[in-house]
């Protein structure tokens, strides 16, 4: 077996491979263009021999790479990926990576096909967080095509994507909460509630609609997370937590209680009055037993946030609030992290430090004490 690599263009390179003569005698070989150096071309027609000497013979590598991306998404989908996660990645592929790769050879696809992408996608604008997101779907996929022998290397894993700054979570100050709580309550509105329940518990918007009542133990003060409503490609759908943690009881304080009691009693009244099902959601739709979308939790709030003079506050934030004012309250980091559904104090902490200043000169002062007291 042998081969040559021959300059075609500047930057441009082309490899043949021979494989021998067919039945008629004639020689059989493999063709490919690789942009780049010298070097890389080398490079390839190194891993061409040996996915030849691996028995992959070119046929077997002649998948366009939009092909092989929709084997990827079959092969997520049947290891019980979640499917609003599916939807993500398959926009990734539909809108980003299929428009600029989707028709090159797997076998082709080089860390410059890649970078070129990315850097295409920076200058139509894409933040560097999602070319990140484009990044990681390509690198997945072609992990999943060495794992099967398709490709002798992961070009993505050549190229290092645009990293985007840690953005820090917004963290509502207590003044708007404050307002927020009682512009929420003043408006009547039959889920405003939600909003309480949010702040007081840090809650994501999902677990809130997806909570039911039998879920709520009034009397010895405490809820159970075991589910969430998730929005996707093909409806609304019930889903477990993402992880372990996920699920957890949640202790509610006495003002909490009283505001989901006096909830009840009116969705009780009113149920009474239309002569229909007492609703099994705690904030069910409007007029409805049925469950509320998170996205119109999130609207509500927003619109409230709005009539209350401090627009940047969302549903979420309120769940950044939680964390924060218990943190700086003196709370143990592990009791905050169970409370949010987080898997380590670990990830809590580095969600949450920037809102701490005070810790590290109160650490500094007590290793100060320390010490004097030992001396």
């Amino acid at each position: 077996m042998n081969g040559t690599v021959r300059q075609r263009n500047p930057g441009s390179w082309e490899i043949q491979v021979f494989l021998g003569r067919d039945a008629n005698g004639k020689r059989m070989r493999k063709t490919e263009t690789v942009r780049g150096k010298k070097s890389d071309a080398q490079r390839r027609l190194r891993e061409i021999w040996a996915e030849l000497d691996r028995g992959i013979t070119p046929a077997q590598t002649r998948y366009r790479v939009g092909e092989w991306l929709d084997k990827w998404l079959d092969e997520k989908q049947i290891g019980g990926i979640r499917e609003k996660t599916v939807d993500r990645y398959e926009g990734i592929i539909r809108l980003h990576v299929n428009p600029g790769l989707g028709r090159v050879e797997l076998a082709k696809l080089s860390p410059i096909h890649i970078k070129d992408l990315e850097l295409e996608l920076i200058k139509g604008g894409m933040d560097p967080k999602g070319v990140e997101a484009v990044h990681n779907v390509l690198t997945a996929a072609m992990d999943l095509a060495m794992k099967m022998e398709l490709i002798g290397r992961n070009p993505a894993r050549l190229v290092t994507p645009p990293k985007s700054p840690k953005k820090r979570a917004f963290v509502p100050e207590v003044s708007q909460v404050h307002a927020l709580l009682a512009t929420a309550e003043r408006s009547g509105h039959p889920l405003w509630p939600a909003v309480h329940l949010a702040a007081y518990t840090g809650l994501r918007r999902g677990e809130i609609s997806g909570l039911e009542w039998r879920h709520v133990d009034l009397d010895d003060a405490c809820l159970s997370v075991v589910q969430s409503l998730v929005v996707t490609a093909h409806g609304v759908k019930m889903e477990p937590p993402k992880t372990e943690s996920g699920e957890r009881e949640i202790e509610l304080d006495a003002e909490t209680v009283g505001v989901l009691r006096d909830h009840r009693a009116r969705q009780l009244d009113l149920a009474t009055a239309l002569g229909v099902d007492l609703p099994y959601m705690v904030f069910p739709k409007r007029g409805s037993t049925d469950w509320c979308r998170p996205t119109v939790l999130g609207r509500m709030v927003s619109r409230l946030a709005i009539r209350a003079n401090c627009p940047e506050v969302t549903l979420h934030s309120l769940r950044h609030f939680h964390a924060t004012m218990l943190l700086q309250s003196g709370q143990n980091p592990a009791v905050v992290a169970e409370r949010l559904g987080h898997s380590s104090a670990a990830i809590t902490l580095s969600i949450y430090a920037h809102a701490l200043p005070g810790w590290q000169r109160g650490a500094a002062a007590a290793f100060a004490d320390l010490m004097r007291d030992a001396a």
